[in-house]
């Protein structure tokens, strides 16, 4: 099911309070904590709820139960100034957002912190990852997390995807273009119907309490956009874990 974004509205900061778990930075030396290896920093070494949670992401979605929740998802962002991260010590390019990105779940506001790529995909849906996916981080008043992960395919050039790669800082740096504009709608699919999963964040210290929303439908990458990104970071999910019989739902 199609949805269409509601025109955007001026955050009020008085009431959502800061939302936003990062912090400027200039320079970072690259010195991971953790890796996605075998090893005695892997995934089955990772500390704390990684170990002991049991609600634990990415995992298998598998036989959701159906429900009248085509319309819950509402997007509202809008193209703003590229800041982008190379960050060497989560594995990952991030890009930045400004207070005013949103997304209501219901009638709840969140607003869109960051995003960033995973390779490959972290959910699986019947056993299948993607090559690749977008995830997208959202935090509320709160600061309650809801996650977009967006799967990505091979096909046709994604232009916001070559707005990024065009402009990937050296590791460890952030670097903001004034003069480059990134829009996230351009990393969200036409059909915006979604597989629903409460889990965790998937890096240590994998806290719980995440809503994660998994699009059903992908969008398309270039073959040569996939391998640049990979070429960066080779691995960057974090294995399937127990569902744990946790509830899971799709929307039509």
């Amino acid at each position: 099911m199609s949805q269409v974004a509601e025109p955007p509205e001026p955050a009020d900061h008085t009431q959502m309070g800061v939302h936003h778990m990062n912090f400027p930075m200039g320079w970072e030396t690259c010195a991971p904590s953790y890796t996605y290896e075998d090893g005695p920093i892997g995934p089955d070494h990772w500390s704390g709820v990684c170990r002991t949670g049991k609600m634990q992401s990415p995992v298998d979605i598998r036989d959701p139960e159906q429900l009248p929740i085509g319309g819950i998802l509402k997007f509202g962002y809008k193209p703003v100034d590229l800041d982008v991260i190379n960050d060497c010590n989560n594995y990952r390019i991030l890009i930045r957002f400004p207070d005013n990105d949103w997304l209501k779940v219901g009638r709840k506001p969140y607003f869109l912190s960051e995003l960033h790529f995973r390779h490959p995909g972290e959910n699986a849906v019947n056993g299948a990852r993607p090559i690749m996916s977008v995830e997208l981080v959202h935090l509320d008043a709160e600061a309650e997390v809801a996650i977009i992960e967006v799967p990505v395919v091979a096909g046709k050039e994604n232009r916001a995807m070559r707005a990024v790669l065009e402009h990937v800082p050296d590791p460890g740096f952030e670097y903001k273009f004034c003069g480059a504009s990134i829009d996230a709608t351009d990393f969200l699919p036409a059909d915006r119907s979604f597989y629903r999963v409460p889990g965790s964040l998937t890096v240590p210290i994998c806290n719980e309490g995440v809503t994660w929303f998994v699009m059903k439908h992908p969008i398309e990458f270039s073959e040569a956009q996939i391998s640049e990104y990979i070429k960066r970071y080779p691995d960057s999910a974090r294995p399937l874990q127990p569902a744990n019989g946790r509830p899971m739902a799709e929307s039509p």
